[in-house]
């Protein structure tokens, strides 16, 4: 961002230079031209999703109700940060817990929304159930039970899920994650898991879900090759989800396109599943300037463009922006940093961001 803006003032005058940022700071505080009242969700004819906390957490939408306003009248789709993962569903051998889900699944009934699972299988220490870490049964039928149960009980209620999430390893040359399902049952486990949810709801779409397979080209390869085994093999699949948790200036969008083209050559659906913008990775700003809004709104319009431009219509799976607002992103407890990288600010207003957005819906 800064080797643009130092291209793009240079030769200016100082009164020009004071002039262009003078105009950065009032198109940021103003934003664009987008009209008041703008609905994302009216903008597209996929879905435009968010993720939102709920059940017993803290920023649950069911106890931060001032939330439920914003998202119901801005989006279309939702997808459960947490409370649909393994843990969250499947505490012990015997015992399903779907309370908190099922609470969700209604409210997107109530309001017309789409849910989408995430996820059935996932790898991180902290998220496998503890009773999982010291089974020693049968691993094929658990693992079966375990997505036919969870998949059959949504049956009709979640449109997608993401079957399995981040099982390639981006070591160079990139390889199958050493999970604590692939000790136990080899890469066999991927696939055991699309055919058992297809079992239980052929209807539903079923997704693969990872991070930075529009970044790293070897991760990319890597589930190419998956992909293709999976469809020569029959395997039930039916889109990708890049999770896309970018930075205002890595990856370059000409990587990205590439990704997003290669999968939907391969004829699957294609959904951006967990969009945020990050600003912040050199720990250098303090609070969200109006000339780094701006870069960020640039990001969002561009990333938005090549999704429109690279997949056709017919395989949008959606858009789903990681959050509401940049008070409650992910990022800054990971990273250890202060972050904005979302379309709302924590009064729920919009940002340049949020404009971007409606640019590349509208193709201005």
């Amino acid at each position: 961002m800064h080797k643009l803006m130092g291209r793009a003032v240079c030769g200016l005058s100082l009164a020009g230079m004071v002039f262009l940022t003078a105009t950065a700071v009032f198109a940021a505080e103003q934003g664009s031209d987008v009209p008041d009242g703008v609905v994302l969700k009216s903008l597209a004819v996929f879905p435009v999703g968010v993720a939102v906390s709920a059940g017993d957490e803290r920023r649950s939408l069911f106890k931060k109700t001032d939330q439920q306003a914003l998202i119901n009248r801005q989006f279309n789709s939702l997808v459960a940060a947490n409370i649909m993962k393994m843990r969250y569903l499947h505490p012990a051998e015997n015992r399903f817990t779907f309370d908190d889900a099922d609470a969700l699944a209604n409210y997107a009934k109530e309001h017309g929304m789409i849910l989408h699972g995430h996820a059935l299988v996932w790898h991180p220490d902290y998220q496998v159930p503890t009773w999982m870490k010291n089974y020693s049964g049968d691993w094929d039928a658990m693992l079966n039970n375990h997505v036919e149960q969870i998949v059959r009980h949504f049956a009709g209620r979640v449109a997608s899920w993401d079957v399995a999430n981040e099982v390639i390893d981006e070591k160079v040359p990139a390889a199958y994650r050493p999970s604590l399902f692939y000790q136990k049952m080899g890469k066999s486990y991927i696939e055991k898991a699309f055919i058992a949810a297809h079992a239980a709801d052929p209807a539903a779409d079923l997704y693969y879900n990872d991070f930075n397979t529009e970044s790293v080209p070897s991760k990319l390869d890597f589930m190419l090759g998956m992909i293709d085994d999976f469809k020569a093999r029959q395997i039930p699949i039916h889109g990708i989800g890049f999770q896309m948790h970018v930075d205002v200036d890595y990856p370059s969008i000409a990587q990205i396109r590439k990704s997003f083209k290669a999968v939907a050559d391969r004829g699957l659906k294609v959904r951006i599943s967990e969009l945020d913008v990050a600003v912040n990775k050199h720990k250098n700003l303090t609070s969200l300037t109006p000339a780094v809004a701006m870069a960020q709104k640039a990001r969002y319009k561009e990333i938005v463009t090549a999704y429109l431009e690279e997949v056709p219509a017919a395989q949008r799976g959606g858009i789903t922006f990681w959050g509401v607002i940049d008070g409650e992103t992910w990022l800054s407890g990971f990273h250890k940093r202060a972050e904005w990288p979302l379309l709302f600010k924590d009064d729920y207003t919009t940002k340049p961001a949020f404009d971007g957005v409606v640019e590349a819906l509208t193709g201005k």
